[in-house]
């Protein structure tokens, strides 16, 4: 018990003497390298404010069916990891321990009425290595989803995913479909920033017609030299008339532009490489619903760029999307194709990609449940403005599939597995194919319904496939992850 207790004093103490420290270094390194980082962080701060602001106002006055629960959390646990830095050889062990404070707020309805629904999930994660002390950090993760009906005739959603992390494994999870574009910075043990953020307002203007504005941002901000950081803000505006408001079934026409810039992280791979540009699309949609377990929702549309420099500007191209969706007693599943004109993300380039996407979740047996996420896209990248062999020189097409089962043995006690599987194939015969393997295991064990016993093991493995040329910064590896934790989260009902 004294050994134990001299110990967490010391994690305590080493945590406030390392973390001014390391903010003092962190200001430090931003003032001389000139980053706009600052401004990013205020940017996120300032829509985090705005969308609480939304959520207190959704709150005031609603039904007393709705309720809102705060979860305060707590969890301590030591993971072992064989090879932090992902490499191939010369591989270096440590154990690391990690402290996780967190917080969530859910407000949900009890009654099977349209309200408020709200969930805010933030959490922090404390690493400290036992051999490696340089590879300390602090990592951040927030989640947020907001749908309310804030008048009789407004209605706001809302979604953010905010990730900084240094773990290469914890940099996977997306709001949208993943398109395997950052190959470099998903390897190294690098401070990374993503944040996605998409939402919309929809405004009845009477009798059938209504009106929607759209909007969104994404910030990749990465510490590669390889690649560029992204920085996109979307806005747009649709106009719909409902066809059968019973079944929301509607038409609409809709315009939207992206504005793309980018960042250099070292020196810039080629002229304008880190050229901004603008992406618009117009186009006309539909979303019916066959029957009241079957929907459909179908756009057709044109979309072109516009930039100073030449290499991205006056690229266009017809777009598309149709999605079907079927809902079942136990569950639900979904099949999709989406053409669009978008960002080759590291690479800076402008890419016209199709994307086939498939999900389905179902509860198999009321203790088993199953769900498959997947997809395959093809990138076809307008203009080379990269010379580097981290794929901007290639068309691409990346394959996705990641299948995950629970099962819930005992009231407390349930098990988990998932695993994902990508390949990222280069249509330059010379460019190594990369295929990357994720795989999770936990159990958890609930002594009480606040306290929580959890026990993890990852496995993450990449390997390079035929090709002369290998990607500067990727290689072949294996990493094995075991993990024990402790999480205190007792619920305050209101």
């Amino acid at each position: 018990m004294r050994l134990a207790r001299s110990r967490m004093e010391e994690i305590m103490d080493g945590l406030m003497i390392w973390w001014c420290g390391r903010r003092m270094a962190l200001r430090q390194q931003r003032r001389q390298e000139g980053h706009s980082y600052v401004a990013g962080i205020w940017r996120l701060q300032g829509i985090i404010a705005v969308w609480l602001t939304l959520v207190a106002t959704a709150v005031y006055g609603q039904e007393s069916s709705q309720r809102l629960t705060l979860t305060p959390s707590l969890s301590l646990g030591e993971r072992y990891d064989d090879n932090i830095f992902e490499t191939r050889t010369n591989k270096q062990h440590d154990f690391i321990t990690v402290l996780s404070p967190g917080i969530r707020a859910q407000y949900l309805t009890t009654a099977p009425a349209v309200g408020t629904q709200f969930d805010f999930d933030y959490h922090a994660n404390f690493e400290f290595f036992a051999d490696h002390s340089s590879q300390n950090n602090v990592g951040h993760r927030l989640s947020l989803m907001l749908a309310s009906p804030l008048a009789p005739s407004l209605d706001v959603r809302l979604r953010d995913l905010f990730l900084i992390t240094e773990d290469p494994l914890g940099r996977d999870e997306r709001l949208g479909v993943p398109t395997g574009l950052r190959p470099v910075s998903q390897q190294q043990r690098a401070r990374t920033i993503h944040n996605e953020a998409e939402g919309r307002a929809d405004i009845r203007l009477g009798g059938r017609m209504s009106l929607g504005v759209l909007f969104g941002s994404l910030v990749d901000d990465v510490s590669v030299p390889q690649e560029l950081d992204e920085f996109r803000y979307t806005v747009g505006t649709e106009l719909g008339y409902a066809l059968n408001v019973a079944r929301d079934s509607r038409v609409f026409v809709a315009y939207q532009v992206a504005f793309e810039s980018f960042r250099a992280n070292g020196t810039v791979p080629s002229v304008n490489a880190d050229a901004a540009f603008q992406v618009h699309a117009i186009g006309t949609g539909v979303r019916h619903e066959l029957t009241p377990t079957l929907a459909v929702d179908a756009g057709l549309g044109y979309s072109f760029t516009t930039s100073d420099a030449p290499q991205k500007d006056g690229k266009h191209g017809v777009i598309g999307n149709i999605k079907v969706t079927k809902t079942f007693n136990n569950g639900e599943a979904s099949l999709g194709y989406a053409r669009r004109l978008s960002a080759g993300g590291s690479t800076g380039d402008v890419v016209i990609d199709d994307t086939v996407s498939a999900i389905a979740s179902i509860n198999l047996t009321g203790k088993l449940t199953a769900r498959l996420d997947s997809n395959v896209t093809w990138l076809n990248f307008q203009g080379v403005t990269t010379s580097i062999a981290t794929s901007g020189n290639s068309d691409q097409r990346f394959l996705s599939i990641r299948p995950s089962l629970i099962y819930q043995i005992l009231r407390p006690w349930s098990v988990s597995v998932a695993y994902t599987y990508e390949y990222t194939a280069y249509t330059d015969s010379a460019t190594a194919n990369i295929s990357d393997h994720r795989l999770f295991l936990s159990t958890q064990y609930a002594f009480r319904e606040w306290l929580v016993l959890g026990l993890s093991y990852r496995y993450g493995a990449q390997r390079e496939h035929g090709g002369n040329v290998s990607q500067a910064g990727v290689s072949d590896f294996t990493d094995n992850q075991v993990m024990l934790t402790v999480t205190a989260s007792p619920a305050l009902r209101f």
